[in-house]
């Protein structure tokens, strides 16, 4: 009897394959990621030159609005004075009046005021009438050199009833016949230094830098009767 023997039988057992992944590589993906980019970058820009557009039109605006401002302010402030003069007083009865009045919107700070009959210079008008003889005469006379009117207010500058005696007469005619011919000038300002000169009739006043002149007569003390 013959033995047979049987030798093990040994199994191999294989890993499993990985599967393989297929890369692309193709040029389409990179290109769409740059375009992507510079989009982006465009948009950057514009955004960032649209804020400076919107910044730089608001402070030109703003910057109008503040001089528009300040023209309302200043026109809110302006005096204008108006000079008159008359031979007749409310109650009819016959006396010389001057006087000047701030017609404007501001205080009037009068710098200098004068008046120039034939030639002559007065600071005030009260100065003129003592210049024209030597009688005695009463009147009332104020300067309105280096004060301030206000908006509205009225300033007499003289008031002179007519004389009863002769010589005064005489001298009452001749300012009631000259001052229709006789020029006047002011130089005055307003609070915020804007100062104007004026003949103080219906012309417009011509601005000037200042009031200050050397030329000028020096003020002259009122005169009380």
């Amino acid at each position: 009897m013959t033995n047979q023997s049987e030798e093990p039988q040994s199994a191999m057992i294989e890993a499993p394959e990985t599967p393989h992944t297929h890369h692309s590589h193709g040029h389409g993906g990179s290109g769409s990621g740059r375009w992507f980019d510079i989009a982006m970058a465009v948009a950057v820009l514009l955004v960032s030159a649209g804020s400076l557009y919107v910044a730089l039109h608001t402070g030109h605006t703003m910057e109008a609005l503040v001089h528009a401002n300040e023209r309302l302010v200043r026109a809110q402030s302006t005096p204008v004075l108006q000079y008159d003069h008359g031979n007749i007083s409310d109650e009819g009865v016959p006396q010389l009046e001057f006087s000047i009045t701030n017609v404007g919107t501001g205080p009037a700070r009068i710098v200098w005021f004068e008046i120039a009959p034939g030639g002559e210079r007065y600071s005030n008008v009260g100065s003129w009438i003592i210049a024209t003889g030597d009688s005695s005469i009463a009147f009332t006379s104020a300067s309105i050199n280096r004060m301030v009117l206000a908006p509205g207010v009225e300033r007499r500058m003289v008031t002179w009833k007519r004389p009863e005696d002769a010589a005064g007469r005489e001298r009452w005619a001749t300012i009631d016949r000259e001052r229709f011919k006789t020029p006047v000038r002011a130089c005055y300002c307003s609070v915020f230094d804007q100062c104007w000169q004026s003949n103080l009739e219906a012309d417009i006043p011509k601005e000037v830098p200042s009031c200050e002149r050397k030329d000028r007569p020096e003020p002259t003390a009122a005169i009380e009767s």
